[in-house]
């Protein structure tokens, strides 16, 4: 497989990192690689990623009621296409930079007044209690340092009845993938064109995590999706995966384990 690709893809491979660390750490890199995140040809792997991860939760998304709130929006992957949709969107980052690119989009597509960006922190949200409809966050939850105070949020500003789609990396595949490249066990690497190999806060949870934490504050899982089995399959098939094993692997339950991405859909009581 490595001969058949770019070297961009393996990029990571007996690399040095620079290191930044905590909630700070997470702003600098993305504020660094904002201008290219989308395009950047060091990022395969988060791009195969986000079409798994895509092709699990469009529809739950398709099927929210606005007002909608996008939680890490980045530059905009669900928040502009919701907006686009004639829904009222509110898209909050730490990122000022990613969240000035998708601004960018949203002017391009003549969406800007359906299209709220708000600069703050997923952990502690500047709204008021049972406002929002709808709640995505996706390749963003664990990037937080206090995921208890996180999801406590998500409850309090959900409306009962709200809907919240939530993707995290699963953290049997994460950490594996960390052993591997004998990396800390709560940094993930990044690098763009213009980003040097940098290492940042994130840490992986499970399926079963995510619903018994949100169980605590009153959101119910009604359906939990894997995407991208790859550590089912020998390396040089990775690059053939499609999304149809995904739905094979998805219905034999045992198999979750083996997602790369874990997609939850949960409703507040």
């Amino acid at each position: 497989m490595k001969g058949l690709m770019s070297d961009k893809v393996f990029w990571f491979e007996g690399m040095e990192y620079r290191i930044l660390e905590g909630k700070k750490g997470v702003k600098e890199a993305y504020d660094e690689m904002a201008d290219e995140y989308d395009r950047s040809e060091y990022l395969y792997w988060t791009r195969r990623m986000e079409e798994g991860e895509e092709r699990a939760i469009k529809s739950w998304v398709g099927n929210m009621s606005a007002p909608i709130l996008d939680v890490g929006c980045g530059t905009g992957r669900y928040a502009v296409r919701a907006a686009r949709r004639g829904h009222e969107v509110v898209a909050l980052d730490i990122s000022l930079k990613m969240l000035r690119v998708m601004m960018g989009k949203a002017r391009e597509h003549g969406i800007s007044e359906k299209l709220n960006s708000v600069l703050a922190d997923g952990e502690h949200l500047p709204f008021r209690d049972s406002v929002f409809n709808g709640l995505i966050c996706t390749l963003t939850f664990d990037h937080f340092t206090d995921c208890e105070l996180a999801a406590r949020e998500f409850s309090r500003v959900l409306k009962c009845g709200g809907l919240c789609a939530l993707s995290t990396f699963n953290s049997y595949t994460l950490d594996d993938f960390k052993r591997r490249y004998q990396m800390p066990s709560d940094k993930v690497p990044f690098r763009t064109e213009g980003l040097r190999p940098t290492l940042i806060y994130e840490v992986g949870h499970s399926a079963v995590e995510v619903e018994r934490l949100f169980g605590k504050y009153g959101l119910e899982a009604i359906s939990t999706r894997g995407c991208c089995y790859w550590h089912i399959l020998p390396t040089s098939l990775i690059k053939y995966y499609r999304d149809t094993l995904d739905r094979v692997f998805n219905a034999l339950r045992p198999l979750l384990k083996y997602a790369e991405l874990h997609a939850i859909l949960l409703r507040k009581h």
